[in-house]
């Protein structure tokens, strides 16, 4: 066939491509251009989606060796607490933020604290990567070491959640892709927490974890997996037979499903940590808005691991830090409802 044939041809597959498939002729014209590669784009199911741009607005730490924020619960006087981890310190800490962002460090030690919640009677609860669960008094003050094991395997807390009831589920991050071996645990508020039950198992590195408002779904960011699932729950706190457990959300990229929060409508904010942004579901689990940092297209700003929104408010804050110096931050944004009643406000 002739040169001039072949195009010939090559324009009308060309034409009837851009019917059938206009994303394709779309892609194919800026092939050419390098700004496609560039920059840390949103997935493509998520670019047209409402996007919602957190704002700065306190500076926790301005070390800049890969210190991040983590496990951040207000309690009923409006403080906030959060963990400060650092790889680079030998101790981590537990700090308190004021109304007035005065900054107080209320716990230090060698255990690593990365979730809290608070109980509805004061009491903080802090689930750690090294096993343990601490109970203390607002001001720090130890009360309780709790070391849950389950089968006579230990622990690696990473993120946790009361029921309306007071029992506790809690993230158990271990595994990998290739062998998930981690879960999520309940210790039941009778008893003092000492009896415990697993709620899902076979899972790579369970992250965020949280309950919807009435309490019958539990959503859990599988890091391992790098998806969002979504279980239906009993009255009594177990899984739903046969329903289970269902993926609700795949990510795209290399950014990780890190910890989560829900407000009171149901929705599910999820950290992306190393993306800058925070993805939003509604209570069905499809997408429905964003939530960026500033420069997260320069790789700046981009430890976003994890929130949460301010209980009898829509003011969510974002815990945010940098691996280009950036130090480590708290941005604040605008909800889409107002934080769910937890039982730390009952």
């Amino acid at each position: 066939m002739k040169q001039k044939t072949w195009r010939r041809v090559a324009i009308i597959l060309l034409v009837v491509a851009s019917c059938i498939f206009p994303s394709v002729i779309i892609l194919a014209e800026g092939m050419g251009d390098s700004s496609l590669s560039q920059g840390r784009p949103l997935p493509p199911e998520l670019q047209n989606l409402p996007t919602i741009v957190a704002e700065a607005w306190l500076e926790v730490d301005p070390d800049p060796q890969n210190t991040v924020l983590e496990g951040p619960a207000f309690d009923k006087g409006g403080n906030l607490y959060v963990c400060r981890n650092s790889p680079a310190s030998p101790e981590q800490k537990i700090l308190k933020i004021a109304p007035d962002k005065t900054i107080t460090t209320i716990w230090q030690g060698k255990a690593v604290p990365t979730g809290l919640a608070l109980h509805k009677d004061g009491r903080l609860f802090a689930v750690c990567l090294t096993g343990e669960i601490l109970i203390m008094q607002p001001d720090g003050t130890m009360l309780e070491t709790l070391t849950p094991k389950y089968n006579g395997s230990s622990m690696v807390g990473n993120d946790l959640v009361f029921d309306k009831a007071g029992n506790l589920y809690f993230t158990d991050f271990k595994g990998l892709f290739t062998k998930p071996i981690g879960g999520v645990y309940r210790l039941d508020a009778a008893g003092g927490y000492t009896k415990i039950t697993q709620i899902i198992n076979n899972l790579a590195l369970p992250n965020g974890i949280s309950l919807s408002p009435n309490g019958d779904v539990l959503w859990v960011a599988e890091l391992g997996q790098n998806q969002i699932l979504r279980a239906k729950l009993t009255a009594e706190g177990n899984l739903v037979p046969f329903a289970g457990v269902a993926i609700t959300y795949r990510n795209t990229g290399d950014d990780e499903t890190d910890s989560n929060r829900v407000d009171a409508a149901g929705n599910l904010y999820q950290g992306m940590m190393g993306g800058g942004r925070i993805l939003v579901l509604n209570k069905h689990g499809v997408p429905v808005a964003n939530i960026v940092v500033p420069r997260r297209d320069e790789d700046r700003n981009i430890m976003t691991p994890n929130l949460v929104i301010k209980p009898g408010t829509n003011e969510g804050y974002m815990m945010v830090a940098g691996i280009k110096g950036e130090g480590t931050w708290i941005y604040k944004f605008t909800a889409l409802a107002e934080a769910e009643q937890l039982y730390s406000h009952q």
